[in-house]
């Protein structure tokens, strides 16, 4: 996932500094060793090239080592780069400002927006998974709260768990065998072939520990493996088959090279004492000694863990004016937008376009989802002082094994270079003919020295890789807190006209087209818990982020029912005028209105003015007539 600097850090810090301190140290003893054995090389190889060759093969490969190892701790201990794209998302990210980083965690997505919204509408978590296999069931049997653990840390226990129960079925075979083979019943080549079988146990067992101890990989732990009855199955099978084969194969060996029993055992003279009892012992103490450790980490990660599938669910219906586009604009730009965090865009798992159904007559009805996450937030995981130093003396332990073991690769640089010495390019049917018994036993000193050396070293390796691989794990953790946000509007809507400011003599009026929609919203939102596991380099948060726990966020859904509904009641349905300039004229066309609704007025006031005026004159000029018909004498 590439680097996407902002300004706003989104407070994610380098979980890894103590550990690449520690790491660090190993890697300088391991190189310092090295280079001592390089020094030893120098100084003896004009007198002896081929010890010098020896000498400068296990110093290189315990610099190459050292090295590497320093280089890891001090990156560890580097900036931690994080953009404003981390952590991965949950699904495919469909938003436009994120188009390149979605291509590029694309293979590491966990969920599908299908899946997502099944847990926030189902009320199911399809994280935690059915166990596979019985042996898987038995684990979660006995600890019920493992289920609900991250998958790294349930393989892990898995892991444990089932080494353990190899190791039993492994030495109650071993047992089977050795009164087998002891007491006679498989016949002297049974009793001969004991030594072989212990030797092949004890391989068994640090093959079983090594795989138990497996580093966290970015692919294989992003399921749970099944764990069933093939695992026994192939455990008592070998235990049964093996020294059956073992037999007829070294019958079959000795018929065809006629080699007596004598002359096998001959040869075993020179074969060093494998003391197998010692090595059991030793595997059974430090599996107990890990299996502690990494228990208690376990145990206090699973106490705090909070499985709820809980969400906070809004359905309802309005009825109001407004058209839907204008609804799924506001969700989308506004109610969603607003709800950012740190100004890091929403993820989009579900993109919402709006679909409308226009029927006749201006009808229709209109659908649309979204699912959005808000940006994760970083949570901190309080699991208490004491899983605190159990983590790092299993992280200090596992280093000193480390370091034990490649002193131990010094000590047999040394004993390859002794045997070598005392060899000396003889050929070896010479030496099994004519050495001495005070020879022969310090040959087999000698072989058995390195050989021991050899197992030691791996075995220490193992558990080393167990206690280092357990503390990383817990330390990689990483918890976020996100908001899961899922809408879904459907409803229907009839539009119609109206007209305002339409006086009798009025010139300007409003018209609008009003929608009336009947609005059902379904809203559900939840506070979702995930979780995630870091690195260190330049893939430091490629891994699934899996869901562990959702709750109700009330809060959350009251705020987004208010934004829309604010925004749904302070609409405007009537087109008004607000420009100055246009209210002036409007004002100007009033004026006008009035001054021709005047003229009409004044012309019909002078009408009756002159018709009063004449018929007063005609009663003027009436009374006259009449006065001076008065005044004529008879």
């Amino acid at each position: 996932m590439a680097f996407d600097y902002g300004s706003i850090d989104i407070g994610l810090k380098n979980p890894f500094k103590k550990e690449g301190a520690v790491t660090s140290i190993r890697g300088l003893v391991t190189t310092v060793l090295g280079v001592y054995l390089l020094i030893e090389a120098a100084s003896v190889v004009r007198d002896n090239t081929v010890v010098g060759w020896i000498l400068v093969v296990f110093g290189l490969f315990l610099l190459g080592g050292g090295l590497k190892i320093t280089t890891n701790g001090i990156i560890a201990m580097l900036r931690y780069f994080v953009g404003r794209n981390h952590p991965t998302s949950l699904a495919y990210n469909h938003s436009r400002s994120e188009t390149t980083t979605a291509k590029q965690e694309s293979g590491y997505v966990a969920y599908t927006k299908q899946r997502l919204i099944e847990m926030l509408v189902g009320r199911k978590n399809a994280t935690f998974v059915e166990p596979q296999g019985f042996l898987a069931r038995l684990v979660h049997t006995i600890f019920p709260k493992l289920t609900f653990m991250p998958y790294p840390v349930r393989n892990m226990a898995q892991r444990l768990f089932g080494a353990w129960v190899k190791t039993v079925l492994a030495l109650v075979a071993y047992a089977l065998t050795a009164f087998v083979s002891l007491a006679g019943f498989a016949g002297e080549i049974g009793e001969f072939a004991f030594p072989i079988y212990s030797i092949l146990l004890t391989l068994y067992l640090i093959g079983v520990w090594r795989s138990a101890g497996r580093a966290l990989a970015r692919s294989a732990d992003r399921k749970i493996p099944s764990m069933g009855t093939k695992e026994l199955a192939k455990v008592i099978a070998t235990a049964i088959v093996l020294p059956v084969v073992l037999a007829a194969g070294l019958a079959y060996f000795m018929q065809v090279t006629s080699v007596s029993m004598a002359q096998l055992q001959q040869l075993l003279q020179f074969l060093p004492n494998f003391h197998a009892w010692a090595y059991f012992i030793a595997i059974v103490v430090a599996a107990i000694i890990c299996s502690a450790l990494i228990s208690m980490m376990i145990f206090k990660r699973m106490a705090l863990t909070d499985p709820k599938v809980e969400v906070s669910e809004l359905r309802d219906n309005w009825q109001e004016s407004i058209h839907p586009n204008e609804i799924f604009i506001n969700l989308d730009n506004l109610v969603m937008a607003n709800r950012r965090y740190k100004e890091v865009p929403n993820r989009v798992y579900q993109e919402l376009e709006p679909k409308l159904n226009e029927q006749v007559e201006g009808k229709g009805n209109f659908f649309g989802e979204m699912l959005q996450e808000i940006q994760p937030k970083f949570k901190a995981m309080d699991l208490g002082p004491a899983f605190t130093s159990v983590r790092m003396l299993s992280l200090i332990l596992g280093n000193a094994l480390f370091i034990c073991a490649s002193v131990l690769t010094v000590w047999l640089a040394f004993g390859v270079v002794d045997l070598y010495n005392f060899v000396g390019g003889v050929p070896l049917d010479v030496i099994i003919e004519q050495s001495t018994p005070e020879q022969i036993n310090s040959l087999s000193d000698m072989s058995g020295t390195i050989i021991h050396l050899t197992l030691v070293g791996i075995l220490l390796r193992a558990f080393a890789h167990m206690l280092a691989n357990g503390a990383h794990l817990f330390f990689a953790e990483m918890q976020f807190v996100s908001q899961l946000i899922y809408m879904k509007v459907e409803g229907t809507f009839t539009e119609s006209r109206i007209s305002t400011g339409t006086g009798i003599h009025d010139s300007t009026r409003s018209e609008n087209t009003l929608v009336r929609s009947s609005i059902t919203p379904w809203v559900v939102v939840t506070q979702a818990v995930s979780s995630t596991f870091a690195a260190t380099g330049m893939r430091n948060l490629e891994h699934p982020r899996y869901i562990l726990e959702m709750h109700k966020d009330e809060q959350s859904l009251d705020s987004i029912r208010r934004d829309v509904v604010s925004f749904i009641k302070d609409r405007e349905s009537i087109a008004a005028i607000t420009s100055e300039r246009d209210l002036r004229n409007a004002s100007q066309i009033h004026e006008i209105n009035e001054q021709s609704r005047a003229i009409p007025m004044q012309s019909q006031d002078k009408l009756a003015i002159t018709e009063q005026e004449e018929q007063a004159a005609a009663l003027l000029r009436q009374q006259a007539e009449e006065d001076d018909k008065a005044a004529t004498p008879a």
